[in-house]
């Protein structure tokens, strides 16, 4: 009988844990996935394919994915099915540790577009997972783990998250681009993907999971 792995999923309308900012050196890769098999699956990017191993630790972001979380745990599995989300000719994005030559997904970011030009390669940054405590012309601040840590932020950082794409082509209809405050909000649980960057924190991508109560 074929076994299907089952990870931790958070998902862009899923509640979220505070977890403490990983500033150490990141591995990520963005590409297309070519096969799922197993607990393994393999990515291409930029001419090449890379096989990264999933375990109970993986962390899926996808949308959907809180959804099926809930009802799992409702059943009491233990997670959502990692190939119900990440299937061949879906565009990811992989953060990944190398154990001895065998590359471990920490996050997988499913549902992107599909790309074969993608960009890899290591950054001294990291994410934090927590919520907004304070917006600045350009910079945000995240309570995780008890601590604030503000990260910077200019035209360059991408914001994702459910219902943003609408109000982006809200404001590109009246000749405008939306600033990061007119996306998210404070106490909205996000993940901010960072860099570090002349001695500052700079948010690359700031993805948010669930927006907060008005």
């Amino acid at each position: 009988m074929k076994s299907w792995l089952t990870v931790v999923a958070v998902a862009l309308v899923a509640s979220l844990v505070c977890a403490p900012v990983a500033s150490a050196q990141t591995k990520w890769v963005r590409g297309t996935v070519v096969s799922v098999t197993g607990d393994t699956f393999v990515v291409k990017a930029a001419g090449s394919q890379t096989t990264f191993k999933v375990d109970k630790a993986t962390q899926l972001v996808a949308r959907g994915a809180g959804k099926a979380q809930r009802q799992a745990e409702a059943a009491g599995a233990a997670g959502v099915k990692f190939a119900d989300f990440v299937k061949p000719g879906v565009g990811v994005e992989v953060h990944y540790r190398d154990e001895g030559g065998v590359l471990v997904a920490t996050d997988v970011h499913s549902g992107l577009p599909p790309t074969e030009g993608a960009m890899s390669g290591e950054s001294a940054g990291g994410s934090a997972r927590g919520a907004i405590s304070a917006i600045g012309g350009s910079s945000v601040s995240v309570k995780a783990a008890d601590k604030d840590w503000t990260f910077t932020v200019d035209s360059k950082t991408l914001v994702v998250g459910e219902d943003l794409g609408t109000i982006t082509r809200r404001f590109k209809e009246q000749g405008k681009a939306p600033t990061v405050a007119d996306l998210v909000g404070v106490n909205d649980q996000v993940i901010v993907y960072f860099k570090d960057a002349g001695g500052s924190k700079r948010a690359s991508e700031i993805r948010v999971l669930t927006k907060a109560a008005k």
